[in-house]
């Protein structure tokens, strides 16, 4: 019976390394870069790390600054992007990234993206602060969703690994890195984050670029008077002059009228009338067609606040 189980654990191990070898050979899960909170309390990536995202046949690349994408500053005006996993663009090819296209119909200008998975509006805010310190941008481009605001107050629901705000306290509460080494040895172990991913029991929907529908319900509970505080808070606390939100489509209109009331600059997207831009049926990211359709429309609301 022992020679027995020793056999059944042996074909165990045989499989598990098999099965290790397939996944990273035909890239079957992605490859996950591994996050650090820099001085400023902002979650970046560490730099220097490259991988493959599933199925891509392109390498993702983590610049000095630790971003993913384009980090262009060689021209006198730079315009800084900044967004969640919309502008981190890990699942498409760096070309179809917002800074990419925008250089190509804007060639005068560099453009430098700041974009993570996660960030809230108001970390958002904060990363527009510290890119005023390191490459010191004309525009600042935030590319924004509506559960963006949502996940940035705390009083509506607090995530302690994401950057947030107390609206009623006008106190920023600074996130947490979420079981770094589990995660570390999830990602660099493909079979288990294979099996992860294939039993997405405890796997967030935001992760697929959507908001849950948790949230969702509890938007009816807040009105103009707890985004006054949060825009209040912005105010007090950020150069607004700079900045430029660009809306994604069917973001709530109370969130861009207050925009608009403290002065800021805005660009609003707009899908209809066209076919899908998600990534798939499942996934509520841009496709490289819709990231092309959202430069094509941040460049036209754009010239017009340049020139």
């Amino acid at each position: 019976m022992r020679h027995f189980l020793m056999k059944i654990v042996l074909f165990i191990i045989f499989l598990c390394i098999l099965g290790e070898v397939v996944l990273r050979a035909f890239r079957v899960v992605p490859d996950i870069p591994e996050r650090v909170i820099d001085k400023y309390n902002i979650q970046r990536y560490k730099p220097g790390q490259s991988g493959y995202y599933a199925n891509a046949q392109e390498k993702w690349n983590v610049n000095n600054y630790g971003w993913l994408g384009t980090s262009d500053t060689s021209n006198d005006t730079i315009i800084s992007i900044i967004g969640d996993s919309f502008i981190e663009n890990i699942m498409n090819p760096i070309g179809s990234n917002q800074g990419s296209l925008l250089k190509s119909l804007l060639p005068n200008y560099s453009f430098f993206e700041a974009g993570r998975a996660g960030v809230t509006f108001i970390e958002a805010m904060e990363i527009s602060k510290v890119l005023d310190i390191e490459v010191s941008p004309k525009y600042q481009l935030l590319y924004l969703s509506g559960g963006d605001f949502y996940e940035s107050i705390s009083e509506i629901s607090r995530y302690s690994d994401r950057l947030q705000v107390s609206v009623e306290n006008q106190k920023l509460l600074i996130s947490q890195l979420k079981s770094p080494r589990m995660k570390k040895i999830l990602y660099n172990i493909k079979i288990l984050y294979y099996l992860y991913l294939k039993y997405p029991i405890f796997v967030d929907i935001q992760n697929k670029g959507e908001t849950p529908k948790a949230l969702l319900a509890k938007k009816n509970d807040y009105d103009s008077l707890v985004f006054n505080k949060l825009f209040n808070f912005c105010s007090n606390n950020y150069n607004l002059n700079k900045l430029v939100f660009v809306f994604h489509p069917n973001t709530d209109n109370i969130i861009i009228a207050m925009a608009n009331q403290y002065g800021i600059k805005t660009i609003l997207l707009d899908s209809s009338g066209d076919k899908t831009w998600r990534l798939g049926k499942n996934d509520g990211h841009w496709s490289i067609y819709g990231h092309k359709q959202v430069s094509n429309q941040v460049y036209n609301g754009l010239i017009k606040i340049i020139k």
